[in-house]
């Protein structure tokens, strides 16, 4: 366990890999925002905050692949029912009112549409909307901390995907998340037909893939 009082950047971004993410514990608010402040530009890095513990990771390629291909998936989907969405991918979403923050893999605004958040690279929880939908890949290590966290934003819906099955979760009145079987934003996409192409995106021709799942798309809309 290591304990943190001032962030040394070069420190804490040495040796981090995508199957060992850096972990640090007693780590003050203030070092958290500056850290993000920092590495705004390192658009590899993934950070996130709760109750005073810090988490750095790095993004591997399979990871990367994953969430590109379901973000592929989402603006077909956008485009083919003339849903407007807005994505703002890794927005790191840090919160001063409650302490908590995460860039989650990717996010969107769809309810939300004409009160995107992209003015800033930082979101601001006292001006800004939250996303409508954050996802979360889950290659090489678990997102379990992010439902609290997501949860404390007032974010509707997050997506889960494990490399083997996506799971979809609502945010209750009760601020807990739900599972549930179709989308909220999205409604046509349930986690079956969503787990279904991305596993298929694994093993076959990727843009076949999506040709497939434009024609499931004009078929069941």
């Amino acid at each position: 366990m290591e304990v943190v009082t001032t962030l040394d950047l070069q420190e804490l971004l040495a040796d981090i890999t995508p199957e060992n993410p850096k972990i640090l514990y007693g780590v003050h608010w203030e070092d958290y925002v500056e850290l993000c402040e920092s590495i705004l530009d390192e658009t590899n890095f993934k950070v996130s905050f709760n109750r005073g513990v810090l988490k750095i990771m790095v993004l591997g390629f399979r990871h990367d692949n994953e969430s590109r291909f379901l973000h592929d998936l989402i603006r077909q989907t956008s485009l083919v029912l003339k849903i407007k969405s807005i994505p703002a991918g890794s927005m790191s979403l840090i919160s001063n009112r409650v302490r908590k923050g995460a860039d989650p893999d990717e996010s969107y605004y769809i309810q939300n549409y004409d009160r995107a958040s992209f003015k800033r690279e930082l979101y601001d929880d006292e001006t800004d909307t939250p996303p409508d939908l954050v996802i979360e890949i889950d290659e090489t290590h678990k997102s379990d901390d992010k439902f609290e966290i997501y949860a404390a934003f007032g974010i509707k819906e997050f997506w889960l995907y494990d490399s083997q099955v996506l799971r979809m979760f609502e945010l209750s009145e009760t601020g807990e998340y739900l599972l549930i079987a179709k989308s909220l934003a999205l409604p046509l996409l349930t986690d079956k037909v969503l787990t279904e192409f991305l596993n298929r995106s694994q093993s076959e021709d990727q843009f076949e893939v999506l040709i497939d799942f434009e024609r499931w798309l004009q078929e069941n809309k």
